[in-house]
This record gives structure tokens, sequence and C-alpha cells, in this order.
């Protein structure tokens, strides 16, 4: 059965026939393949979920279900390089009644104390994406990375291709911390300051390195959870927004001999000499705001002009970020953080603001690849990767272009329901 009709593909006509054939062939695509290359009139050939072949001048195979593109701009699936949706995590522990301190001297800490240090989740085991992957197809997004963003010592993030239950494409991707006061996580109990919090951190990867060092008979999983992290072998992915926490961050990760990635950075053109340098990666929220007004209102009570000035100087500073990070060859990414953005509005301002528009691209698809380890898998439009496409009415910077559909390993999934056809 062989199908002309582009309409089919955009996603006005049904049922899908990706979901149902393994040999699939998408004729005349205007194609961006995520590394720079443009084929403005091409064809992909989708064996078993994988791309098998992109280019012009490609002919069907015999046995593959082929489809009319034209009209229709295909890009790589976007990539959410930072999100908390799609997780059901599990209880904080219970604090329980503290000790009497009065009358004894406890031989170890309370473990209520221990506020914040959530060592015990990894996201890969704790996915529950079936309410969010609508909401992620309806602007494009195919992959994301799944933190649990609580406490201190978060866990480890993990990659996920947004399909079924969940593809994990990369489980230990990297270890979440941050250092910021309140401890987080729930309960009472320490910490409740910055300090306490930097304190406790600090004495976590202490103690999973001596673990790693000279393991137990008795593994405590928590610490096992840890062991990528405390030794090297995944990055630590620290939320940092301000210059202050930037530095924090740093500092810790020399402390520790831990690769760094920042989440936030929303300050990092202030530190963007050691940035630069060590070539830190830094995923960038894409709750952009906008600019704030310097008019100066008449009430009795008006902001003075002096306040509405300095705001929008920050303001711009901050909105120059994405840009300087880019100049200075830093490797950056695209996050929707807490779910509250729209990813391509989002990406629209970055733009407006001064980003190159193949960066901008770059960092929606093969940048965040690399950067979350799994440029292996996907990112970018070519033979062997992963069958993940975001399928547009036009060109992703234009306001009038709309998410048509979305294909996820080779299945062209249902805006509507969030599922396949």
């Amino acid at each position: 059965m062989k199908f002309s009709n582009s309409l089919f593909l955009l996603g006005f006509l049904a049922p899908g026939v990706l979901a149902q054939s393994k040999d699939v062939f998408i004729s005349n695509a205007h194609i961006e393949t995520g590394d720079g290359k443009v084929i403005a009139s091409g064809g992909i050939y989708i064996h078993d979920g994988k791309i098998a072949a992109v280019g012009e001048g490609l002919q069907p195979p015999a046995e593959a279900t082929v489809i009319d593109a034209k009209g229709g701009y295909v890009y790589p699936g976007f990539i959410d390089a930072y999100s908390t949706d799609g997780l059901k995590l599990p209880d904080v522990p219970a604090s329980g009644p503290a000790p009497d301190t009065r009358n004894t001297a406890p031989a170890t800490m309370w473990h209520a104390n221990r506020r914040g240090i959530r060592s015990d989740i990894v996201a890969a085991k704790c996915l529950d994406i079936a309410d969010h992957t609508k909401d992620a197809y309806g602007m494009g997004i195919t992959t994301g990375l799944l933190s649990s963003g609580s406490g201190s010592v978060r866990g480890i993030a993990s990659v996920v291709d947004y399909i079924g239950k969940g593809t994990v494409l990369l489980s230990d991707a990297a270890g979440e911390l941050a250092l910021r006061g309140g401890g987080g996580g729930g309960g009472g109990g320490y910490p409740g300051t910055l300090f306490g919090v930097t304190a406790l951190t600090r004495q976590v990867i202490i103690d999973a390195q001596a673990y790693a060092a000279n393991p137990p008979t008795k593994k405590d999983q928590s610490f096992e959870n840890l062991l990528p992290l405390a030794t090297g072998k995944i990055p630590a992915l620290f939320a940092a927004d301000s210059a202050r926490e930037l530095v924090r961050a740093r500092r810790f990760a020399d402390e520790f001999g831990l690769k760094l990635i920042i989440n936030g950075g929303r300050e990092a053109y202030r530190e963007l000499d050691w940035i630069k340098a060590g070539k830190v990666p830094v995923i960038l929220s894409l709750d952009v705001t906008d600019a704030p007004s310097k008019k100066l209102e008449t009430t009795p009570d008006a902001t003075p002009q002096q306040v509405l000035d300095e705001r929008y100087d920050t303001w711009l500073k901050h909105s120059k970020n994405p840009q300087k990070l880019n100049d200075a060859g830093v490797p950056i990414a695209f996050s929707l953080g807490g779910g509250f953005a729209d990813y391509l509005k989002g990406v629209r301002k970055l733009v407006a603001q001064g980003l190159p528009k193949d960066a901008a691209l770059k960092a929606m698809t093969s940048g965040a690849a690399a950067i979350l380890g799994v440029a292996d898998k996907v990112g970018t439009i070519a033979p062997g990767k992963v069958a993940n496409f975001a399928i547009l009415s036009g060109d992703f910077l234009d306001e009038k272009t709309t998410v048509q559909s979305v294909v996820v390993e080779g299945t062209k999934m249902d805006l509507k329901k969030g599922g396949s056809k």
C-alpha cells in the first residue's frame, strides 16, 4: 500500500502507518539534519525504527510504505535537556520522632537530619511519562533528560525517548546536585541553611568516594547509585543560576574531580572565562521573560525611574547570555525546566535576542545529544540513528509554523492523544 498525500504525514488524516510498518520512506521532504546540513527536497528511509538512508535522489525500496511530505519541514526530534516531569518519585523517607539528646548521646546522626539527600532516585526506574508525552509532542520534543529536581543530592538523571512507557537511551546520564539553602526534599531536620546544605552534600560525596575505594561486604544501594558520579564516570549536573551559585558549583566540582554540566546558568556570562576554558556545557531555560518596561508611571507609589532602568539593564544582560556563551564556543542546550515554558516560543525569543539560528537548532538537537551523552543515538538525521523526527509546517523560527507530527523510533504519534496512531 502506498500513500502520496502530504497531509497524511502532517497529521491531518488518520490512522497512521508508521506504527504498523517496519519499512517507511518519506519523500519530497525539506530536511534539516541537525548538524548544519539542509536537503531542500530529499527522502528518508526508515527500517525497523532506525534511519537506513537519507539524501537527495533516493528511491524507495519496493517493500516500503511511501509517504509524500512535500511542504513539510523535517527536523531531528527536539530534545528537552532537563525536565522534572514524567517521573513518579518514591516517597521522601519519613522523619519519625527525634532522639532524646538531653538524656542520651546517639552514636550516629539522626537519619532525618540528612534532609534533601535523594541518592535513592534513579530516574530510569521512576518513569511515568503517560501524561507528559502529549505536551512534549505538541512542541516537537521526542527525547528528554529526566531528573528529580528534589533536594541537594538529587539522584541520577536519565535520557529517555518519549514512546510507550519510555525507552531509556542512557540510564546513568548525570548525577544531579544543588547547593541551595533550605535543603529541600521535605521533612524536618538538618540542613536548613546554605552552610548546612553544602557541608552535608560534601560529606555525602566524601562518603560515596570512600565507599567506592573500600566497598563493604554489605552493599548500600544509595551509595551504589552514586558510584558513577563519585568516581567521575558520569558528569555532575549542577543547578546553578547566579554567579555565586556558578562559583560554588565550580569549586565543588574541582574539589571532588567531577566533570561539570551547568543547569540554568542565567548569569553564566559573568563567569565566562572558566566556563569557556573548561568548555563546561550549559543547559539554558526556555522560560524566557520579555523586556520589562522603563516607562515611569504617574501613580503616587510608582516605581522610581532608577529602579526601572536597573531592572531593564539586568534583563538585557541576561538576554544576551545565550549569545555570549555561543560566541565563546560553550556547548549549550535548552530546557523546559519545570514545564512552564513553550519550547519553540522560547527558542524564537532567544534568536530574537541575538542567538544565531544555526546555534539554536544545534542546541535543540545535535548539541543537546552530545551534552547528554547520546549523540550516537539521536540528535541528527543520519543513517544508523534512531528515527526521531519533528515534522513542522514550516521553518521552526516562523511564528506561524506549527508542529504537525512527531515520529519516535519510527512510529508516527498522535498529537491529540500522546500516543501512536
